[in-house]
């Protein structure tokens, strides 16, 4: 997720979504980064990502050269079944920035306060965490967005057709988490949808983004009470045909959970 700017990710940079910050633009576009940490690196890789990272997230973020950023740790699940132990995530306010050159790089890491050279830089990155993969993903639909602290539930949809999946989601979903926003059940959600790479091997090509801003909440907003959300905003559709309904559009192959353990924002 975000480190598309950095090392991991052929120069870091991040929907999550996306898609999840406010000064996420108009087109949605955001860069997500999969870090592994390498083993006994956690306490060092911690040490980087809340240290120099951050500060050069925020510089970043504050010159305007991309809108916002989350950094993600995985819940569940956990251990070596973890595809991902990190997610960065980058949104920008247009078109998706190009790879940046040495000296950009460079400029970049004095302008952000950093005094390590371009070769340190690279070796800190190298030192803690591999990169597992980078896509530039795209925000279809998005209601909120997610804070620091927040958790996040990714479901991987296998869909049969995408513009009909999309038109479902803003049909049935979309209306279900406005109301959880309203009364604070929520904090946001969003459907996302992988630009690039893009091809029948890709993986993470559709999925929906869940926001919660509490533990607890992750588990009781589908729990006793959904029912009568369910009534209240889908009067005449009947919540166990719509499930069966749903099989038509998507199926959900993979769910994990985040916290959102960074969220940069420009400056006050």
């Amino acid at each position: 997720m975000a480190i598309r700017h950095l090392l991991w990710g052929a120069a870091l940079a991040a929907a999550l979504p996306v898609t999840l910050v406010a000064q996420q633009a108009p087109t949605g576009f955001h860069s997500v980064t999969c870090v592994k940490v390498k083993p006994g690196k956690t306490a060092d890789f911690n040490a980087f990502v809340n240290g120099d990272i951050r500060k050069y997230e925020q510089s970043r973020v504050d010159s305007g050269a991309i809108s916002g950023a989350l950094v993600l740790r995985t819940i569940s699940p956990g251990g070596s079944d973890a595809e991902c132990d990190y997610t960065f995530v980058t949104f920008y306010s247009g078109l998706p920035n190009a790879p940046m050159s040495d000296d950009e790089l460079v400029a970049a890491l004095k302008k952000a306060g950093i005094s390590s050279s371009l070769e340190e830089w690279r070796q800190e990155h190298q030192a803690v965490g591999d990169l597992v993969y980078n896509t530039i993903d795209q925000v279809a639909l998005q209601v909120g967005r997610a804070k620091e602290g927040d958790y996040i539930v990714v479901n991987d949809m296998k869909v049969t057709n995408e513009n009909d999946w999309i038109d479902h989601q803003k049909k049935l979903w979309q209306p279900i988490f406005e109301d959880g926003l309203k009364d604070g059940s929520v904090d946001g959600w969003a459907v996302i949808v992988q630009f690039m790479p893009r091809g029948t091997k890709d993986k993470h090509i559709t999925y929906t983004v869940d926001i919660y801003p509490n533990w607890q909440a992750v588990y009781k907003f589908f729990g006793p009470g959904f029912d009568d959300r369910w009534k209240k905003i889908h009067p005449d559709v009947p919540i166990g045909e719509s499930m069966t309904e749903e099989q038509k559009f998507d199926t959900i192959e993979h769910t994990t959970l985040l916290k959102v353990v960074a969220s940069i924002e420009p400056s006050k």
